[in-house]
């Protein structure tokens, strides 16, 4: 049994489905012909208005409104596998005995066995320990997976998988009435959210001299609750509301944030990479605000840039910053070069993790 308290990250993986502009989606979710000259129009301000660049969509231009995948490869289960069979470059299939799947939208419909079972079976994992699915955490939901990995390499001399997506075009639901209550609160959901994954290799002490370069080590991770309903579903369309701005980076700052440096005894000033989930340019902004954080523009740049490339991806958003920052050249990075990732969103579910370059 393993009785090392340090559990590492050797790896990050992302995939993408097929990226369109991001104004070409808008006119899939409301064609001129369907949803009428001013409700167009509208959705085209509100585009320019968010700021969104490119967007990773799953669904079929063939089939919408009835929803269809526009190819195989973008099933999650055939998401899973790829991820997977990416880690088992860097450690053999029984050296993996733990793997944890969350998410909120997909596109499987087969619940049973769920997807951690059907992806641990197609990959030939022999698992020592059950296979988890967390659904439904918001954007928080990778740092869960991660704290049941963590908990597993922390009793175990093997690794565990961590795979988190989000496939939210999947709830394309648009309502065309702008005289609806809904109408913005949708509107902004099918403007602003993307489909993708992303996935975490963890692993204890006793495998860290396997791996070649840096690797992050996990310092600490903040997680917490609050209720609200700023971000939710109602009739099953996707609903986005106004205040999410002004409530959000708060709880995020007072929660999770400032606790987490503060049991650590640093500031946000000895954080050089910040993975913020990029729930939107004005939530990004309001993490500048001094009695929020007082971030700098230079520690939200990543996220910005990242959220202006892809939109929000829910809950892979802040691990695509992460896999960035992994892709980086390491050998300038060390136990100084310390990060922060911080994931929040519907519940509310609140996270960040602390880390530290070995």
């Amino acid at each position: 049994m393993n009785n090392d308290k340090n559990i590492y990250i050797a790896d990050v993986h992302t995939i993408l489905p097929q990226l369109y502009p991001a104004d070409v989606v808008a006119e899939f979710v409301y064609p001129v012909e369907k949803a009428g000259d001013l409700v167009y129009r509208l959705a085209k301000k509100a585009l320019k208005s968010i700021g969104i660049k490119n967007r990773p969509f799953i669904l079929s231009g063939d089939t919408f409104p009835e929803k269809a995948l526009a190819k195989e490869e973008y099933h999650p289960e055939k998401w899973g596998q790829q991820m997977v069979e990416h880690f088992l470059q860097f450690v053999k299939a029984e050296e993996v005995g733990f793997l944890s799947v969350s998410y909120n939208v997909t596109s499987h419909i087969d619940y049973l066995p769920n997807l951690s079972c059907r992806v641990a079976e197609a990959t030939h994992l022999n698992l020592d320990a059950p296979p988890e699915e967390l659904p439904y955490l918001g954007c928080a939901a990778s740092f869960f997976s991660l704290k049941s990995a963590m908990n597993y390499c922390k009793t175990h001399d093997k690794a565990a998988i961590v795979y988190n997506f989000d496939q939210c075009s999947w709830l394309c639901n648009p309502v065309m009435d702008p005289r609806d209550p809904e109408f913005t609160a949708s509107l902004k959901a099918n403007l602003l959210f993307s489909d993708g994954a992303a996935g975490l290799l963890v692993i204890p002490e006793s495998m860290k001299e396997r791996f070649k370069g840096k690797l992050i080590k996990v310092v600490d991770i903040e997680t917490a609750y609050r209720n609200g309903a700023e971000i939710k579903m109602n009739n099953g369309r996707f609903l986005v509301g106004d205040n999410v701005k002004s409530v959000m980076p708060g709880l995020v700052s007072s929660l999770v944030l400032k606790p987490l440096l503060a049991r650590n005894n640093i500031t946000k000033n000895d954080i050089r990479e910040w993975s913020i989930h990029q729930g939107g340019r004005p939530i990004l902004q309001q993490f500048k605000e001094e009695e929020i954080m007082g971030l700098s523009d230079e520690q939200i740049q990543r996220s910005m840039e990242l959220f202006e490339a892809y939109g929000n991806f829910s809950s892979p958003s802040c691990l695509f910053i992460l896999d960035s920052y992994f892709k980086e050249d390491s050998k300038n990075k060390n136990s100084d070069t310390k990060g922060i990732v911080i994931g929040f969103g519907a519940g509310y579910y609140l996270a960040a993790m602390l880390y530290e370059w070995v």
